[in-house]
């Protein structure tokens, strides 16, 4: 495991990158295209005001800790990190393909080879933060996202949980609703197989053109994803579909491991060592890029924004605690309003 915090030279400030394009937008910040000044290497910078919510916060500090700690090929990367009293900056691999989200919505639904290539290479990513303790707890179209070569990395780890070992339970209520397990919607204590519950859900949204569980409302989803019938197309081959069924498994026990859903026929065809080395064979879409900074692959709302930053929350000067309400004493390094006594930065920044 890396070292959380190293020291660098000189502190690096936001004024060392020129923010070139807004990325995305969320509730507590946003995502830049910038450019380091010094190197004009181009980067995605999340930029995250810390929120007053103890939930919130501790899901932050678990998303950092999770970048820090935690190297796939199937990860987004991160190279750096600072902060101010309000803020912190975290210096991201700049994923240009754009998000999984939009190649299904352009293409509808995709081939079974295509479905198979993406879902091998998020297998992999998901079965890397389980060995590293991690629970995804977000895995969706939007959180997966090319790189120029037109491989896949998941990103976003906001309500992710680190620490998290195998064989634990939680119970915070999270997640995006359509791709929540039916453990989640009981509010009963879960494991890590929450994310292979979401990534049936994701497979069968490459396949089918949506998700299988919809509804005027979230009671309505809810019933569904507890005890709804799943229909498949007739394109589905009965291989696909065993791996599906075996995803979307309502009884937890049940529920296939990782392990085991790399030896079904289905991914018959995966060479899953070389897949492990970043070893990747022809990708389903190559991204078509035509400079460093082309931004085409993402979505003009975002990307007509001007890049600038958004007024950030005022800093809680409490003690901070966990969801479950016991002091937040997790965190060594994090101090007061400055949650870091230096900053991090990788061996490849």
């Amino acid at each position: 495991m890396m070292p959380l915090l190293n020291n660098t030279p000189t502190r690096m400030t936001v004024d060392d990158f020129l923010l070139l394009k807004v990325l995305g937008k969320g509730a507590y910040g946003k995502v830049f295209q910038a450019r380091k000044k010094d190197t004009n290497k181009v980067y995605a910078l999340k930029v995250v005001g810390k929120p007053e919510s103890e939930l919130e916060s501790t899901h932050l500090k678990d998303e950092i800790r999770i970048l820090e700690n935690v190297k796939s090929p199937f990860i987004c990367q991160m190279f750096h990190r600072f902060e101010t009293k309000q803020s912190v900056y975290m210096v991201l691999e700049l994923l240009s393909g754009g998000e999984l989200f939009t190649i299904l919505n352009r293409e509808k639904s995709l081939t079974e080879d295509a479905t198979k290539y993406y879902v091998a290479q998020i297998a992999l990513g998901l079965e890397h933060l389980h060995n590293q303790n991690v629970v995804y707890r977000d895995l969706k179209a939007i959180n997966v996202m090319l790189g120029r070569c037109g491989n896949i990395k998941l990103t976003d780890f906001g309500l992710s949980k680190f620490n998290f070992i195998k064989g634990s339970k939680t119970s915070t209520f999270c997640g995006t609703y359509e791709g929540m397990a039916p453990e989640l919607m009981r509010r009963v204590p879960y494991d890590h197989s929450v994310d292979i519950w979401a990534l049936g859900i994701l497979m069968y949204d490459m396949m089918c053109g949506g998700p299988p569980f919809t509804g005027d409302s979230k009671e309505e989803i809810k019933t569904k994803i507890q005890c709804g019938v799943i229909k498949y197309p007739k394109k589905l081959s009965s291989q696909c579909k065993t791996v599906i069924k075996a995803l979307l498994t309502r009884n937890v026990q049940k529920r296939i491991t990782l392990a085991n859903l790399k030896t079904m026929d289905f991914f018959r065809s995966i060479n899953w060592e070389k897949l492990e080395e970043g070893k990747f064979d022809s990708p389903p879409f190559i991204p078509e890029l035509k400079s460093d900074d082309d931004v085409s692959h993402f979505d003009t709302c975002f990307t007509d924004l001007p890049p600038i930053e958004s007024p950030c929350k005022k800093v809680r000067e409490d003690n901070e605690c966990c969801a479950d309400g016991k002091v937040d004493d997790a965190f060594n390094g994090f101090d007061g309003n400055n949650w870091f006594t230096s900053e991090w930065n990788s061996n490849t920044f």
